[in-house]
């Protein structure tokens, strides 16, 4: 963070500019900043084109944008110094533990954050209304940001409970619509890789209905599920169930790849 460079003002736009400003402004500067019309000494004008090109290069993608501004929040904190330091004078209020956890989130401070958070909902988070104390925006990079913290710690179940907390809201606001492909993979990596690995049939069963039933995905997706419930099925010994999963699984992929283990457990 300390050598962290303001991309907004590198490009002369404000942080809440559109891509349509970001790249004319972008143009105008390309042109004032470039070696070969600049006024400028060729080694500053040069320093001043790279930084002008890597400013654009991460706010004109939305995932790139998204992430820096998570770390920008961070460096520009509400009310500044003398606010975080009224909030850590207060370690009984519950909402001034809320912000300080979202602030130590967006700066890296992982470990400290998830105790805190943990802590919190200990002592009864649920009279803490984390939407309306942050806000939409805020809450969702909070929620966010709990969910990458718990999977980074391997703490899975409670990560994609986060995430899905985030999906969820984010089906009304909207707010990572350019990044919610990206947050229902991670759901959908948690219950396959994660936990319904190591679950028990029906806890595994549970888990792939649940991305079937709450969840849009594309037909390679959904026939591995159905195929993963057929094999939970067949554990349990229903052959009923996991031929009729099994069918449904052909039917949306007939060339379905990894289908040896649960043909030759059916036809045996």
């Amino acid at each position: 963070m300390t050598n962290f460079i303001d991309y907004y003002r590198v490009l002369k736009v404000g942080p809440s500019a559109s891509a349509a400003s970001i790249r004319a402004s972008f143009r105008r500067l390309a042109k004032e900043y470039h070696p070969d019309t600049s006024r400028l000494e060729p080694a500053r004008a040069a320093r001043q084109m790279r930084l002008l090109i890597e400013a654009y290069r991460i706010l004109i993608d939305a995932a790139g944008r998204a992430a820096y501004d998570l770390r920008r929040k961070a460096k520009h904190p509400p009310g500044g110094i003398s606010y975080l330091s009224s909030l850590r004078r207060r370690p009984d209020d519950p909402y001034a533990r809320a912000l300080l956890i979202f602030y130590d989130l967006l700066n890296g401070t992982v470990g400290r954050a998830l105790d805190n958070y943990d802590k919190l909902t200990a002592a009864g988070a649920e009279k803490v209304d984390l939407l309306a104390l942050l806000g939409v925006e805020d809450f969702l990079d909070c929620t966010f940001l709990l969910a990458e913290g718990y999977q980074m710690k391997g703490r899975y179940r409670e990560a994609v409970l986060h995430y899905e907390a985030a999906f969820r809201e984010d089906r009304e606001w909207n707010y990572f619509r350019h990044f919610r492909p990206e947050l229902k993979q991670r759901i959908r990596d948690l219950y396959c890789r994660k936990l319904a690995r190591t679950a028990p049939p029906r806890e595994a069963i549970g888990y792939y209905r649940k991305l079937l039933d709450e969840y849009r995905f594309p037909k390679t997706d959904r026939a591995f599920f159905h195929k993963k419930i057929a094999e939970r099925y067949g554990e349990l010994g229903r052959l009923g169930e996991a031929r009729r999963h099994f069918r449904i699984a052909l039917e949306l992929k007939p060339n379905l790849t990894g289908t040896k283990k649960i043909r030759s457990f059916l036809d045996g």
